[in-house]
């Protein structure tokens, strides 16, 4: 028999993960990377964040300044977005997924992963980076730290290499300081996940 008031609640859930909702996306972005440059914001969300979305978003605690978009700490996006650091941990478990998902009759998917494959997904799709992150990120699932001079030696220009890295760093991928490239420590931890994501978007050989 199916939990009709779980089901609605696990509905409501999956509705406001950050792979399904750009509301959360943006606050989780902001959360995770402590701000994006306006330019970089405006590119990625240009033909998604109205004057109406704005408006709410600055509700929930977003600032848009002239040069940078960030988020208020403890406004109520940032305890939004701070929501996930344990929903992810949460249904990390795959036997309480899997439980959950049977007494719902929903697939449940890890969000985590779900989430991680939104952010290198469209970062491969740019056609402006997208050719550079599919040789940084296959560099980085070797390793944790890469350099942009390693990066030239693999055929891409000095400017590239820099663009691509704060790009990265934009999505919450790597840390990026002085022209070294590291993996976020959360991608350090689950890089089972990461590399599994990596072979669905084919930057890696399998699935």
């Amino acid at each position: 028999m199916v939990s009709q008031y779980l089901r609605d609640f696990m509905l409501a859930l999956i509705a406001l993960f950050p792979s399904r909702n750009y509301i959360t996306q943006i606050v989780r972005l902001l959360y995770e990377t402590g701000g994006i440059d306006r330019k970089t914001f405006h590119q990625m969300y240009r033909d998604i964040v109205d004057p109406d979305m704005e408006y709410m978003l600055e509700k929930l605690g977003v600032v848009f300044s002239e040069d940078y978009v960030k988020l208020k700490f403890m406004s109520p996006g940032w305890m939004l977005a701070s929501l996930y650091d344990d929903i992810f941990g949460m249904l990390d478990n795959e036997d309480f997924r899997k439980r959950i998902s049977e007494a719902v009759d929903l697939e449940i998917h890890d969000p985590f992963e779900e989430w991680l494959y939104i952010k290198i997904d469209t970062v491969l799709k740019d056609p402006a980076h997208g050719y550079s992150a599919r040789i940084a990120l296959k560099e980085l699932v070797n390793r944790n730290t890469v350099t942009s001079k390693e990066l030239v030696d693999k055929g891409l220009t000095p400017g590239e290499a820099y663009a691509v890295a704060d790009v990265l760093k934009y999505l919450g991928l790597v840390e990026h300081l002085d022209g070294v490239i590291r993996l976020t420590s959360p991608l350090i931890d689950q890089r089972d996940k990461f590399e599994r994501v990596l072979k669905r978007v084919g930057v890696l050989g399998g699935e």
